[in-house]
């Protein structure tokens, strides 16, 4: 009977078992092997077994240090996106923004109807993109005002279900340095204040924030100033401060036990310290988990960013390691040496895991 049993389970399983070996398990280790061959999509190249030349190589390849780098410089944005992801949720859980400015409908249509004359009177300026903004922002907040913080977490949430190659290519309009909405608003409200201002050049340019640091030469730099990498970080942080993190934080929000905040609050304790010595400490957990995943995301990310928006470039300056494991595997056939820079990342992003867990979980939760 008890065998029957496992049988029966195991029928139900199949399903599960078999696609996990097929397209998870097997292609894993098909990869592993292939890293130590010459393994290409070439007819002509026989199959050899080639030991660590693979990984020899990649380690001598400046091409493979500089989309390192590119990938951690990216990463930079990590920091900003956790942070506004914990702001807002606090903000929205709170409320006390909204008990004191809520005042029904009315108020709500007192900001439309500012935000609409307002835009209309930019319009007529000849300010259209500023207009448009407007209108917008004043649409968003009076709803807010009208119905409270859930209109606020639903619009700050749609870019998550919005997320992919629509987002990424409306993105890639605003942009453009010529007629993009970015550069245009700022050059029209440069323009307002009598200050001769142009936008960046953004995904055609390769200057960056960190382009005073002395770098050897073939990290193209480019000088400082904004470029195709701070693009794509402020698109990151837009996508990721209203997504997951900013749902898993209110959740970890919604278990705190009130009375602490009240016994903080009796004990004379500010909104700043009871944030900084009850409610952030009781969030150590989920910061620890968003981290975690976090991190492990833009080791591996990049890759839609660069092959939707840049092609990698300018320069080579927005190809991270995931793309240039697709670049190698997928376009210069060479298996061999994609599966190689595959497994580094895996090492990297496993270490690095172990690192955090081993010490972040012990300073968080214990």
């Amino acid at each position: 009977m008890k065998l029957q049993r496992h049988r029966t389970a195991l029928l139900f399983l199949a399903p599960n078992l078999l696609g996990f070996l097929a397209f998870s398990l097997i292609p894993v280790l098909l990869s592993l092997a292939g890293s130590f061959t010459n393994w290409s999509l070439r007819p002509a190249a026989p199959l050899e077994f080639v030991g660590w030349d693979n990984y020899s190589r990649m380690f001598q390849d400046r091409n493979f240090w500089f989309y390192l780098y590119n990938t951690a410089y990216l990463m930079l944005a990590l920091p900003l996106a956790i942070g506004g992801a914990l702001a807002l949720a606090v903000f929205l859980h709170d409320g006390f923004a909204f008990r004191r400015a809520r005042r029904g409908a009315r108020l709500g249509l007192g900001a439309l109807v500012i935000a609409t004359v307002s835009g209309f009177t930019l319009l007529l300026s000849g300010s259209p993109n500023l207009a448009y903004v407007t209108f917008a922002l004043g649409g968003i907040s009076s709803l807010g005002l009208a119905f409270g913080a859930v209109t606020y977490r639903t619009v700050f949430y749609l870019p998550h279900f919005t997320a992919g190659a629509a987002t990424i290519l409306l993105w890639t309009q605003l942009y453009n340095p010529n007629f993009g909405l970015i550069n245009n608003t700022l050059e029209s409200a440069a323009e307002a204040l009598g200050i001769a201002y142009q936008g960046p050049g953004w995904l055609t340019s390769t200057r960056s924030l960190l382009g005073f640091l002395p770098l050897p030469a073939h990290f193209s730099n480019g000088g400082f100033g904004l470029g195709a990498r701070e693009a794509i970080m402020l698109m990151g942080i837009w996508t990721a401060i209203g997504g997951n993190n900013l749902i898993l934080f209110l959740a970890g929000l919604a278990s705190i036990p009130p009375e602490l905040n009240e016994a903080a609050e009796i004990d004379g304790a500010n909104r700043w310290q009871r944030f900084r010595h009850v409610t952030f400490p009781q969030l150590a957990p989920t910061t620890f988990l968003i981290v975690v995943i976090s991190i492990i995301g833009g080791l591996q990310g990049g890759f839609e960013q660069a092959r939707l928006m840049t092609y990698g470039g300018p320069a080579g300056t927005t190809t991270t390691l995931s793309y240039f494991i697709y670049l190698q595997g997928f376009e210069r056939l060479d298996l061999g040496y994609g599966s190689a820079i595959a497994w580094v990342l895996f090492a990297l992003v496993f270490s690095l895991t172990l690192m955090q867990w081993r010490y972040g979980k012990r300073d968080g939760t214990d």
